[in-house]
Parts: structure tokens; C-alpha cells; sequence
């Protein structure tokens, strides 16, 4: 007999779990859907990049650039619609606060520099792909979502060797 509050069904499920427990899987094994996704793209990035050399590398750096231009307009949404050197490195910005990296922030004659102290990229595609190239494409997202006739620069940064990242965003 079926209990029609799914209680029944929710005691199939709670053995189970404790089953699956008891023997140890669920320490082992880690279902989450991020790590999943994370797998996924351990394999999937060196196999593009291997097997269509140039053009594989430029697919790659595409979607490194459209993730950040889709997660500049998630950010830059809730502004007023400024499109000045200020807005298009405000994501980028944001992004280091809620890491807890430090950053400075200056502005000059149109132009706005971020000094980054810490690589807001550390931990995203460890040992999976080169952060120089995830960091230039993703920032250069960033700034492309806010206003697409700006440049940014990355004259500093951290991935070869300097002391730490500066991005530089002007007309």
C-alpha cells in the first residue's frame, strides 16, 4: 500500500541513502553538479585544443569571452546604463570584492586602472587550462558587456610573474 503523502516513498529513499552509507560510497564519490561539469571540462578543453590545434584554441577563447560577457551583463544590470571606463571595469571590480582580493582603483584623463593583488582566476580551471588565456578572454567579456567600443589592457599580471594584475580600460 502506497501512502498518498509520500511518506513511503521518502523511507525507500532514507534506506537507501543509509545504505549507500554504510558502505562508504557516498564519502567516496562526489555527485555534485559543479565537480561534474568541472570533469567534464578537464577532459573536454585539452581534447578541443589537441585536436583542432588554432581553431580549437580560438573556440575555447570564445566561450572564455562570451561566459564573461554573459556574467558583465548579469552584474552591469542592475546599473543606470553609464558606459564609461568606470562601468566596464566595475565587474571585473565586484568580482575580486566578493573573492575577498584586494584591489585599488584609479582614474585619469578617461582612462581606469584596477590593480589587482591576488588572481581573481586561481582556482578556476586549475591544471585544466592556462589562466593568461581564461583571464585576458573572461576580463575582456567583462568590459565588452558594459561598452564594446573599450579596450582594456592587462600590462601587469600576476600568471607571468609580475607582482600583480593591472587591467587598464580607455576609448
Amino acid at each position: 500500500m502506497v501512502n498518498k503523502s509520500g511518506w513511503g516513498q521518502r523511507d525507500k529513499f532514507r534506506k537507501f541513502a543509509k545504505n549507500w552509507k554504510l558502505i562508504g560510497v557516498s564519502s567516496k564519490i562526489d555527485f555534485k553538479e559543479q565537480h561534474f561539469t568541472e570533469e567534464i571540462m578537464r577532459k573536454l578543453l585539452p581534447l578541443i585544443r589537441d585536436a583542432f590545434d588554432d581553431k580549437g584554441m580560438d573556440v575555447i577563447k570564445k566561450a572564455f569571452f562570451l561566459v564573461g560577457l554573459e556574467k558583465g551583463q548579469e552584474i552591469l544590470g542592475t546599473l543606470d546604463g553609464n558606459k564609461d571606463a568606470s562601468a566596464c571595469i566595475m565587474p571585473l571590480e565586484t568580482a575580486c570584492m566578493l573573492m575577498g582580493i584586494e584591489s585599488d582603483l584609479s582614474k585619469e584623463d578617461g582612462k581606469v586602472t584596477l590593480h589587482v593583488f591576488g588572481c581573481p582566476y586561481e582556482s578556476a580551471m586549475q591544471d585544466i587550462f592556462p589562466k593568461e588565456i581564461l583571464c585576458e578572454c573572461y576580463s575582456q567579456g567583462l568590459v565588452y558587456a558594459a561598452n564594446p567600443d573599450m579596450r582594456l589592457k592587462q600590462p601587469r599580471k600576476s600568471c607571468m610573474g609580475d607582482e600583480h594584475c593591472e587591467f587598464v580600460v580607455e576609448s
